[in-house]
C-alpha cells in the first residue's frame, strides 16, 4: 500500500510478466509493506522466478513462497 500499488496492478504485472492466465491468479491481500497473492501450486516457481527482482509501477519486487 505504500507504493500505491494496487490489486489490478499486481494481477497485471504477475499476468503479463509469467504469462498465466488471470483467472489463474487467486485472493490477493494488500498489507502497509508487503502483499499476498495465491497462486497455484504448479505455477508458483514460475512466477517466483519471472517476477523475482522484476519492477511493478518502477519499483522493485521480491518474491518469496508464504510458509502457512
Amino acid at each position: 500500500r505504500k507504493d500505491r500499488i494496487s490489486k489490478g496492478d499486481l494481477a497485471g504485472a504477475i499476468a503479463s510478466l509469467s504469462k498465466i492466465h488471470g483467472e489463474d491468479i487467486g485472493l490477493i491481500d494488500l498489507y502497509e509493506k508487503f502483499s499476498i497473492v495465491e497462486i497455484p501450486e504448479p505455477e508458483s516457481e514460475h512466477v517466483i522466478s519471472t517476477m523475482d527482482g522484476g519492477k511493478i509501477k518502477g519499483r522493485r519486487v521480491s518474491v518469496r513462497v508464504s510458509r502457512d
